[in-house]
């Protein structure tokens, strides 16, 4: 199990080879963005300069703690630290422009009660921008997702096969912009969904 930990501490959603898709999926942000997240500064070069303040969600640290700083290119953000719940976001209806997701919904505890919140505090103008692997679109593929589901649960942490773009849906989103596609290795991991959904 370390072994495995280890070698997949390399895989390139950890890596700079993953900064293109990163890019493709904020590079459109402005106005005043949300991010729920796992690793706070992933993302944080690849905001275009329109955005005027960002707050992100951490899913790691301790419960309830904030803290304020300032990006690179003098961006406002606020970082607080949600303790592994985004169930129930401290922000009042509508507040958002954006709200942004990298690698992480595979990681709630209750990913309904969260996407909730999420399209609660979006304008109803707002877009919900995510970066995710999931289920694989290859039956074969899916079919080992699900027989390793639970080993991977405990070494990675997440949800191997989570249907993202019907998760998003049945959460009150319609589906505005999606590419499914492969990238990088181990296979079980590589099956990716990147878009955009509003409000319905």
């Amino acid at each position: 199990m370390p072994v495995l930990k280890s070698r997949l501490q390399h895989y390139p959603m950890k890596n700079a080879l993953f900064s293109g898709e990163r890019t493709a999926l904020v590079a459109v942000t402005q106005g005043r963005v949300l991010e729920i997240c796992c690793e706070t500064d992933k993302n944080l070069p690849y905001y275009s300069p329109w955005v005027t303040d960002l707050t992100i969600v951490c899913l790691a640290g301790a419960p309830a703690s904030s803290r304020l700083r300032t990006s690179d290119r003098g961006l406002p953000v606020e970082v607080i630290y949600a303790g592994a719940d985004a169930a129930a976001l401290p922000f009042e209806n509508s507040r958002f422009d954006w709200v942004v997701s990298t690698l992480t919904l595979c990681r709630m505890k209750d990913l309904d009660a969260t996407l909730a919140e999420v399209r609660r505090v979006l304008k109803p103008s707002g877009a919900f921008l995510f970066l995710e692997h999931g289920r694989s679109a290859d039956l074969a593929m899916s079919r080992w997702q699900r027989r390793l589901h639970n080993l991977w649960l405990n070494v990675g942490q997440c949800e191997l096969d989570c249907e993202i773009d019907r998760r998003i849906c049945g959460a009150g989103f319609r589906i505005e912009t999606l590419k499914r596609y492969e990238f990088g290795q181990p296979k079980f991991l590589s099956s990716m969904y990147r878009g955009s959904a509003r409000p319905a």
